[in-house]
């Protein structure tokens, strides 16, 4: 990581015109990680100066996701600027705000200040030309085979501040400008394909590349983790540092990421918004620790996988992200969930449970539940799945994979046989635990000359309705002797 004569200090700066690709949330622990690794600051920053395109509630969501995740705001919106558009959260976290307004639409004033300060530098100059004219100029510039973009009509005209108007930077001509980027190195860029864009509109809002470059030197912004694709625009923004006088930061463009097929990820491939994996079952630790490691590695030689948010931090350097896009892979997904679903405390895993199964209409986190909760643990990889794994205790009347009960050697008569054995067997139990009922039902195999399995996936269809369950015998100590002995019988019936 290149030296920085001030400290390390990283933001997210999303805007809310709509809700968290996952791709974005990347950026955001990426970012926060770098802070926290060095002993940094993070702060939060709301880009909402497209007003036509923001989404009511896109910011909540943004407080709640962070919040979710575990990833703490050193600095950002507090609850007065979120009241001041509109936006008033009481549980909105009260973060501390040493160099707002946090939120774009707030700090028009500034832009408007450092426009005109571009303008008495000559390196900006305003623009009156209307709709009508540009797009007449842009429809001549295609019918001549060019790149399409502003003329530079009004470079001298000296537009009066008091007439309508947009503020342009003057990009120079056939300059070659070479940044360096963390990830990147030296890349070369030739200015003229950046035709005088606007950086401030006509009703006194920013564009994004005027009130980025701003913000990040308003609030003292080390470092700036982005996605690839403004590195186009970066020559732009480092062109405004050096017109200003500004340090500019460090910058780092992310690669994408990918879905399955190699494309960027997006709907089509499944689960994009984090709010959907969260609704899905995905526990928090286990998609942050995943999502880090879609394009980032601790380092050659280790194999290491699964980290604790300690982990993260003391590892977490830009030298480890790698320059090639990352794919994201649901079934690794599901696989490291599975495995952070198993190192919970049971009590956490039966609090994680808990609006799950309200959801689907069981009772909760009920004497029941609580019960069996130690046996699913070791079988689920969502918390999705946990409903449906445990609605054989909660229902009277079972749906049953008969197809599944019925195997090589066992036909509907034999497995009715087996069932009506069983039956008596339990039938006779003084004690009615899973050791017992063990020791009753095992044997039975050897009678009817068949392995375990095959007679116990006849007990299971029979008492618990599926293949994929909790553990037989445990099941049905929790089931209980007369609800198992009437699942037993119904089964025969069925069976004919």
């Amino acid at each position: 990581m290149s030296e920085m004569t001030k400290p390390v200090k990283t933001r997210f700066a999303p805007s809310p015109t709509g809700f968290q690709h996952i791709g974005g949330m990347r950026t955001a622990f990426y970012a926060w990680l770098l802070a926290r690794h060095y002993g940094g600051k993070f702060i939060l920053r709301i880009e909402d100066t497209d007003q036509e395109r923001k989404v009511p509630g896109a910011i909540r969501f943004i407080l709640e996701e962070l919040k979710w995740f575990g990833v703490d705001i050193d600095e950002g919106p507090s609850r007065e600027e979120l009241r001041a558009i509109g936006e008033d959260y009481p549980d909105a976290p009260n973060l501390s705000s040493p160099h707002g307004p946090y939120i774009q639409s707030l700090r028009k004033a500034r832009y408007q200040e450092v426009a005109n300060q571009l303008i008495k530098l000559g390196v900006a100059y305003r623009c009156d030309c209307t709709h009508e004219m540009l797009e007449r100029e842009r429809l001549e510039q295609m019918a001549r085979r060019e790149v399409p973009g502003y003329s530079g009509y009004c470079r001298t005209r000296d537009v009066p501040a008091d007439k309508p108007h947009v503020v342009r930077f003057k990009m120079p001509y056939k300059q070659e400008i070479a940044l360096q980027d963390a990830l990147r190195g030296k890349v070369v860029f030739e200015s003229a394909s950046l035709k005088d864009p606007v950086l401030l509109k006509s009703d006194g809002l920013p564009l994004y590349h005027l009130a980025v470059v701003c913000d990040d030197h308003d609030m003292g912004v080390s470092h700036v983790l982005r996605g690839t694709e403004w590195l186009p625009t970066a020559p732009l923004h480092w062109l405004l540092y050096q017109a200003l006088g500004w340090e500019p930061p460090v910058f780092c463009h992310l690669p994408v990421v990918l879905g399955s097929d190699g494309k960027k990820l997006s709907k089509r491939h499944g689960a994009t918004s984090s709010d959907i994996f969260r609704k899905e079952g995905y526990l928090p630790e286990a998609l942050f620790n995943y999502v880090v490691l879609v394009g980032w590695a601790p380092g050659q030689g280790s194999n290491q996988e699964v980290f604790t948010r300690e982990d993260l931090i003391k590892q977490f350097t830009l030298e480890g992200i790698n320059l090639s896009s990352g794919l994201f892979d649901y079934n690794k997904l599901i696989w490291m969930n599975g495995l952070y679903v198993r190192q919970l405390p049971i009590e956490e895993f039966i609090s994680r449970c808990e609006s799950f199964l309200t959801q689907a209409g069981l009772p909760g986190a009920d004497a029941t539940f609580r019960a069996i909760a130690p046996h699913i643990q070791e079988r689920v990889k969502i918390l999705t799945e946990v409903p449906d794994m445990v609605s054989f205790l909660y229902k009277e009347a079972i749906d049953r994979e008969i197809d599944s009960m019925l195997q090589k050697g066992i036909d509907a008569s034999k497995a009715k046989e087996m069932l009506s054995v069983g039956r008596g067997a339990l039938q006779n139990l003084p004690d009615f635990s899973h050791s017992a009922i063990d020791a009753a039902l095992r044997p039975l195999a050897e009678k009817f000359g068949v392995k375990p399995g095959p007679l116990f996936m006849v007990y299971r269809i029979a008492a618990l309705g599926k293949k994929i369950t909790p553990p037989l015998f445990e099941s049905l100590e929790i089931l209980g002797k007369d609800r198992a002995l009437k699942r037993f019988s119904e089964t025969e019936q069925l069976l004919g």
